[in-house]
Parts: structure tokens; sequence; C-alpha cells
């Protein structure tokens, strides 16, 4: 367990300087915040209709971190990690936590990882897809150290905690990751992004 813990420290560590690096210097314009307000709203509403609810919380959503990943590849990781913190803040009032420490894992960590989805570059979508399954990897195993770490006596006797986190994050927000990895492969995104960006 206590590896499980440095993997969660490091994972929390590393997403939130990379986000405060790529955020240095952000100015924002009207234009901007007003983009970063209506995904938060989708995104929120989306993660509100659980498709597939789990008894301890979670479970399979529709498609709600597909907004936040359009954002990041259409205008910007900036904007996306920006949406990703309003996104997380909204969820504490909505859905609090169990636990203060689950915060950094999966409320913030979980939701920043999946802004990074442009990681690899965004001009071909070979690169996007790349970077979505990065990004959506990440996030689920916010998820999975949160479930490790806070909810390890719900696994069946004898199961390890991890196995059984990763077995319950991963049939959930999992599934959810990877519908949205695959919308987002047959979605236009250079006629998208030509629309949008004026």
């Amino acid at each position: 367990m206590n590896f499980v813990i440095v993997l969660a420290v490091l994972f929390s560590v590393t997403i939130f300087i990379a986000s405060m690096i790529k955020l240095k210097g952000v100015k924002l314009e009207a234009k901007s915040i007003a983009r970063i307000g209506i995904v938060s709203a989708i995104t929120i509403v989306l993660y509100m209709i659980k498709l597939v609810p789990f008894p301890q919380g979670g479970g399979c959503s529709l498609l709600s971190i597909l907004p936040i990943m359009l954002l990041s590849i259409l205008f910007g990781m900036e904007e996306g990690i920006l949406c990703a913190i309003v996104v997380a803040s909204i969820k504490i009032i909505i859905q609090p936590p169990y636990y203060p420490l689950q915060l950094p894992l999966d409320y913030y960590g979980a939701m920043m990882a999946v802004a990074f989805t442009p990681l690899f570059g965004v001009d071909t979508k070979s690169k996007i897809m790349k970077g979505a399954i990065v990004a959506s990897l990440v996030s689920t195993f916010f998820s999975v150290f949160s479930g490790a770490i806070f909810f390890g006596q719900f696994a069946p006797e004898g199961m390890n905690p991890f196995l059984y986190s990763m077995m319950y994050n991963f049939l959930g927000y999992g599934v959810e990751a990877s519908l949205s990895i695959v919308v987002l492969s047959l979605l236009p995104l250079n006629k998208l992004k030509k629309a949008l960006v004026k």
C-alpha cells in the first residue's frame, strides 16, 4: 500500500507542476472565459448522466470527459486545464469527497490529466489519439490510486485492494474514457476547428 501512496503522490505532483508550467503567463480573453464556462457546464451535465452508476460512487457517465478533450485540442491545453479545474471544483460541491485527500486524485488530478490530450500535438489524428489514450489512462489511474487508498476495505476478502480498484475504475470510468476516445476518433476535428476557430 505504501508503494501505491508513493505513486499517487508522484502522479499528483507531476500533473500539478506540468499544469502550472502550462498556465504560467496565460492571459484570458472574454472568448476564452466564455468557452471555459460553456464547456464546464456541458461536462457537468454529462457527468450527472450516469449510464452505469456504481455502489461506492463513480461509474460510467455519458462521455463527460470528451468536452475537455475537445477544448484542449481545438483551443489549447491551457484552456483545457482551466476548464478541468473549474469542473473539479464544481464536482466537489455536487458530489463531496468522503476524504479530503481524494481532492488531488479523484477530482483535480483526474480532470486535469484529461486536458493533456494534445500532449503529442494536434497536427495529425494519430498524435491526437495517442495523446487521448495516454491522458485517459493517467486520468483513470488517479481514480485507481484513490480507490486503493481510501476504499480498499470494499475489496472482497483476500483480494488485493489495488487490483480491486483497477477492476472497479476501469470497468466504470475506464469504459467512459474508452468510449470518449472512440467518439473523438470519429469526429471531423479539422472541420470543427475551421468552424469554431475564427
